[in-house]
C-alpha cells in the first residue's frame, strides 16, 4: 500500500465510499474516540504493517481500514 495514492477525490458525485467518509471522520480528530479497553495497540500496528508491507495490491476498503487503525492508534497516543 502505498501514502501516494490520493484515492478517490471526494469532488467525485458518482463515487460513494462509507468506509473513507468514516476514516475522513476519525483522522479530523473531530470525534473523541479511543480503543477499547480489550483492543491490543500492538495488534492493530501489526495489522497495519502487515498491509503496509504486503506485495498485493489493496482496494479501498482495506485502504481507509488502515488510516482508520491508524487514527485509532494516533488519539489513543496522545492521551
Amino acid at each position: 500500500m502505498s501514502d501516494d495514492d490520493p484515492g478517490i477525490p471526494d469532488s467525485d458525485p458518482k463515487h460513494i465510499d462509507p468506509a473513507g467518509d468514516v476514516a475522513d471522520l476519525l483522522e479530523s480528530g473531530e470525534l473523541d474516540v479511543q480503543l477499547s479497553a480489550d483492543q491490543d495497540p500492538d495488534e492493530l500496528r501489526e495489522f497495519i504493517e502487515n498491509v503496509e508491507n504486503s506485495d498485493e495490491p489493496t482496494d479501498p476498503g482495506t485502504h481507509a481500514t488502515v488510516r482508520m487503525a491508524r487514527a485509532l492508534l494516533e488519539q489513543t497516543d496522545d492521551e
